[in-house]
């Protein structure tokens, strides 16, 4: 039997609306972006629990899942290890495209695929996994070049806390586990002990950048198509010519990005 959420939630001590605790649809803070913490935001609360289904929601940032993801969340903890603590461990390992969610499997286009044919989705597993794996870096790339052009914007904390609300939306909608703390992790490193899609995103925000600073011009739009259309601009590159190391990778963002000026 799955845990309540209303008890998870509890037990890592999220607020709760004292008017809606222990309803159907219980309301708190969300722990996750913190929309409704907020100066001004005393009021708001924007996590939502159905404490029916056992499923939660953010109507603030989108984060939502059920009450296994939930926990993982809050805990920091894998996936799999909250599930077997409620469930004990699986008798067989379980591939890793099995414990894709329909979500991930939907970004993919592996969803209606599984379920109309199960069996044949079991032999087409590891395409799966490195459908998702493919997926998987493009938006760590993608979404780390987002987060350095905007950590380096400068006298402008409204627009930069406006673009960073964005990218943490945009980084729940992926379905990629602890996107946005992944970021974090490889920001604050030293630019050569990065991971490779970190170090890639890294010279994609610096052409974006270049980009953005020969106008001054910051606006969400603007910083957005840059970033997005140099990461489309090397897949196809690369889909055409496979590339080994970063710099080659940095002489192609820079060509494309003086062709796109």
């Amino acid at each position: 039997m799955l845990p309540e959420i209303l008890k998870v939630a509890e037990e890592y001590g999220l607020t709760f609306n004292p008017r809606y605790h222990g309803k159907k649809e219980t309301l708190c803070k969300c722990t996750f972006c913190e929309g409704d913490s907020k100066p001004g935001k005393g009021n708001k609360f924007y996590l939502s629990l159905n404490t029916h289904d056992q499923v939660y929601k953010c109507w603030y940032c989108g984060v939502s899942g059920g009450v296994l993801d939930f926990e993982a969340k809050l805990s920091g903890l894998p996936y799999n290890e909250v599930r077997e603590k409620y469930f004990g461990k699986r008798m067989r390992p379980v591939h890793p495209a099995e414990s894709l969610n329909a979500r991930q499997l939907r970004l993919i286009g592996w969803a209606e695929y599984k379920r109309k044919d199960r069996n044949n989705f079991k032999k087409n597993r590891e395409s799966v996994l490195k459908d998702w794996k493919n997926y998987e870096h493009e938006e760590l790339v993608q979404h780390f070049a987002l987060f350095m052009v905007i950590a380096h914007i400068e006298n402008q904390a409204a627009r930069q806390n406006e673009l960073l609300q964005y990218v943490i939306q945009s980084c729940h909608k992926t379905q990629i586990y602890l996107l946005f703390n992944r970021l974090l992790a490889e920001y604050v490193k030293d630019e050569d002990e990065r991971t490779g899609w970190a170090k890639e995103g890294t010279e994609i925000a610096r052409a974006a950048w270049k980009a953005s600073l020969s106008t001054y011009d910051f606006g969400m739009d603007k910083v957005v198509y840059n970033v997005v259309f140099l990461c489309h601009l090397l897949k196809v590159d690369t889909m055409q010519t496979p590339i080994k190391g970063v710099h080659k990778k940095e002489a192609i963002v820079n060509d494309k990005m003086s062709f796109a000026n």
